[in-house]
């Protein structure tokens, strides 16, 4: 009985261990507790390739995400979509923040911003020109796009980490963030979509 017993102790604590070493690896050695945070931490440590997905924006020109040249602008990226009335509204307000920031500091031939709606079939540049003006963007620095082609969604959104479901009412459950895509157009940084002043924490400090 008491070998059965010690038997029992040694897999319970076997199964724990091990349940403690996978939290670890997903937290990223404890220094995470979201998804969120982990693809955070990921990033910072290594910059991610982007796909070479081909853009449309609201003036109907196509454009490559992955712009050539050695010398770029950088990038501050967010997913939307038109219609939605909850996260997309803390996407929007955080890039009108930066871009107010980015010309009051004298950054906007440095930075840039860009939305991408992951809706195509309803965001077509006529519907993406009108939500631009009702977000007092100004072109020459935020510019709102989609995909030129929708089977090139689903990798674009994985890429960034951004899981898009259906509601069942037309509309669209999602995460959201902000990112940042570097000067040799790799992803590299990601933030809380909430958090728009820690992406200009980041830039100011980088140009010192």
């Amino acid at each position: 009985m008491a070998s059965g017993w010690r038997g029992t102790m040694v897999v319970t604590a076997l199964v724990s261990a091990l349940a403690v070493l996978a939290f670890g690896h997903a937290t990223r050695g404890f220094r995470v507790v979201t998804s969120d945070g982990a693809r955070q931490f990921d990033l910072a440590r290594a910059p991610v390739a982007l796909p070479d997905t081909e853009l449309v924006d609201a003036s109907g020109r196509s454009f490559r995400l992955r712009e050539p040249g050695p010398v770029q602008r950088q990038t501050l990226v967010t997913f939307v979509y038109t219609h939605c009335l909850t996260v997309c509204r803390s996407s929007a307000s955080g890039q009108a923040y930066l871009q107010a920031q980015l010309v009051a500091r004298g950054l906007a031939d440095r930075y840039q911003l860009l939305a991408i709606s992951f809706d195509p079939d309803r965001d077509t540049p006529d519907v993406l020109r009108a939500y631009a003006r009702k977000q007092g963007t100004d072109p020459a620095i935020w510019r709102m796009a989609t995909v030129a082609n929708a089977a090139d969604l689903p990798a674009l959104l994985k890429t960034f980490g951004i899981v898009v479901l259906p509601d069942g009412r037309g509309d669209y459950v999602h995460n959201a963030a902000h990112f940042l895509i570097d000067g040799q157009g790799r992803l590299a940084r990601a933030y809380d979509i909430d958090r728009p002043d820690a992406v200009l924490a980041d830039i100011v400090h980088a140009q010192r």
